[in-house]
């Protein structure tokens, strides 16, 4: 039997971005300096033979400037940006907690049954992000040849996918914390059932 090919998809969370910590969602911020450090130190020892980003300025532009340096190719995939968080967009925490403290914790305990006004369903966000990793996993199989996809995108995103592989209960998906420029590794070996996809976090976080 032939053995199985290996697929590498890296996921890593763009760098700290201008406007500190808010419910940034869908907003176009770009990199700080310290941002922008943090992702040249993330793809330091890194490998990989092409890359996908969100449309989004804190991906998109750190994408362009290393795929010019690396010499690889880049897509950029409208359908990998951050969920939309509405009319709380631009806050802080400590903002909407002061004037929305009801609203703020059922979101906290069920997201996908109380999103923020105006704001992108979490089903919806699930769904499109899904659907784009579905379609990067078919076409990562119909290569014969083992390959690693760096793919710079969002919290969002990356937690959206660790709850899919982890069969993670929705109500628990806030307790995931990913900090600016994490790394979620996840690996794939094509049409075979026996093998699950193999996954690596590396958080970020310093303790």
């Amino acid at each position: 039997m032939i053995p199985p090919v290996k697929q590498t998809f890296i996921f890593l969370r763009h760098g700290e971005p201008v406007g500190g910590k808010i419910f940034r969602g869908s907003s176009d911020d770009p990199l700080t300096e310290k941002g922008w450090q943090q992702m040249h130190k993330a793809v330091d020892s890194l490998s990989f033979d092409e890359i996908i980003s969100s449309p989004l300025k804190r991906c998109a532009e750190f994408a362009n400037k290393l795929a010019n340096k690396s010499n690889r190719n880049l897509t950029i995939n409208k359908k990998l940006k951050e969920m939309h968080l509405g009319d709380w967009e631009g806050w802080t925490v400590e903002q909407v907690a002061k004037q929305y403290p009801e609203a703020l914790t059922a979101f906290w305990k069920q997201p996908h049954r109380n999103p923020p006004p105006n704001a992108e369903r979490f089903t919806d966000f699930e769904r499109r992000i899904l659907t784009q990793w579905n379609s990067m996993q078919q076409t990562s199989t119909e290569c014969l040849e083992e390959k690693t996809i760096l793919v710079i995108a969002h919290a969002g995103v990356m937690m959206v996918l660790l709850k899919k592989l982890l069969n993670i209960p929705m109500e628990n998906i806030y307790s995931i914390k990913l900090n600016y420029a994490s790394k979620l590794r996840i690996e794939t070996f094509g049409q075979s059932n026996s093998l699950k996809p193999q996954i690596y976090v590396e958080h970020g976080y310093e303790f």
